[in-house]
């Protein structure tokens, strides 16, 4: 009897606690967030507050921003910006928060900003392993689509490229399409739920 299929449906449904979101990034008032995972990026926070909050699932996540820090200058408001950023990481529940280059002013910005030197740290403040690369986009800048630019990236394969998005749903699959999800469920739980999975399938 094939069971691939029996085994996709139970264990999307063993799984579903263990994907939900655990991971918060406290985003600074410096990063301009513009892409979360292939989507707009929702956070929490006030209004008027310096940070805010993105919660994200365990495991695999991808992040494209634009760091922005700002100076005064003549009694005027300067904003410098970054290229923008893309970036992959791995976390599992945990606090995650910024890192970034403090400038003297607008001039040492510019200077340095095309060389940005920034990390994601843990809650012990250790430094977590990130994959990055830059979105760049010749010419006019005004009205880019940083989805669109993000789901043309994960297709190039690319450093801190994805998997795009559109893995088989446990209905109606193939068995081949079944090992498939088995393989990727399997990859994105925590250790305890490999565990009660593997007596699972023993028990059969």
């Amino acid at each position: 009897m094939n069971i691939l299929k029996p085994l996709a449906l139970t264990l999307a449904v063993m799984f579903s606690t263990s994907v939900a979101a655990k991971v918060t990034v406290e985003i600074p008032s410096t990063i301009d967030l513009l892409v979360v995972n292939g989507e707009k990026p929702e956070t929490s926070g006030s209004l008027f507050s310096s940070t805010t909050d993105l919660e994200l699932k365990d495991g695999e996540n991808q992040i494209v921003f634009r760091y922005e820090p700002s100076f005064t200058q003549n009694d005027d408001r300067v904003i410098v910006e970054s290229d923008v950023v893309i970036a992959k990481f791995t976390a599992e529940n945990e606090q995650l928060t910024f890192s970034l280059p403090k400038y003297r002013n607008a001039s040492e910005a510019r200077k340095n900003i095309d060389k940005l030197d920034w990390s994601l740290l843990d809650s012990n403040q250790q430094t977590i392993t990130i994959q990055q690369d830059r979105l760049i986009k010749k010419g006019m800048q005004l009205g880019r689509d940083y989805q669109q630019e993000t789901l043309e990236y994960n297709r190039t394969g690319d450093i801190a490229a994805v998997k795009v998005a559109g893995q088989p749903t446990p209905a109606n699959v193939s068995s081949d399409s079944a090992e498939e999800m088995l393989h990727f469920w399997y990859n994105k739980a925590d250790e305890k739920t490999k565990q009660r999975f593997k007596k699972f399938v023993n028990a059969e």
